[in-house]
């Protein structure tokens, strides 16, 4: 068994071959022009933790298993339900007792039709080196608006939904930048950007 890019792996390769000895594939023992590796690449791209798997048999006689894992983007810790990973597709996929994935965590009141707009969210955070950095926590409240707080100031940050999402994170750049020569950002409790032209500050 191979895991693309040096991956740390979800599931360990005991857990691969009882997943395939579930879905009745069998191979050991086997002479090699038996083994069906369309059907053991079918099984293996039904695993919740796979995002393609190839198999082939080397000239020395060995069965590999190439498996690419789905890529974690965001840790969801919903409100009363159990919690999953988002992956680069915006799907969905459980967590492992194997590895946890060094990503943002979105907690609070999450439904799963909330998942796009969170994916939305955490692929534009991603791509910023500067929010990336920045953002510390993502929530969401129970009128389904986003929050996140920040590495810096202690405040909480309403960006409510993705509707100019870009233009509502430049107005915030911008804020910090003006309010670090100023007063600072530390007095504010929070900074909402729901509202469009502005940046309202609660203390």
């Amino acid at each position: 068994v191979e895991f693309r890019h040096n991956a740390a792996p979800f599931l360990s390769k005991a857990e691969i071959q009882e997943f395939l000895k579930r879905d009745t594939i069998r191979f050991i023992g086997q002479q090699t022009g038996s083994i069906d590796l369309s059907k053991i690449e079918s099984s293996l791209n039904r695993n919740p933790y796979i995002q393609s798997a190839d198999c082939y048999i080397k000239m020395d006689g060995h069965l590999v298993l190439d498996i690419e894992q789905k890529e974690p983007v965001l840790r969801v810790i919903p409100n009363g339900r159990a919690s999953y990973y988002i992956d680069s597709k915006g799907e969905t996929f459980p967590l492992s007792a194997r590895h946890t994935a060094n990503v943002k965590v979105a907690t609070g009141h999450i439904t799963p039709s909330l998942n796009t707009k969170l994916y939305t969210f955490i692929s534009y955070v991603n791509q910023s080196t500067f929010w990336n950095s920045l953002i510390e926590q993502i929530f969401v409240r129970p009128d389904g608006d986003i929050v996140f707080t920040t590495q810096m100031g202690g405040h909480e940050v309403v960006v409510g939904d993705n509707d100019r999402l870009e233009q509502k994170l430049k107005k915030l750049k911008k804020f910090y930048q003006r309010a670090s020569t100023n007063l600072g950002w530390e007095k504010y409790r929070e900074i909402n950007l729901k509202f469009k032209d502005q940046v309202i500050c609660k203390e």
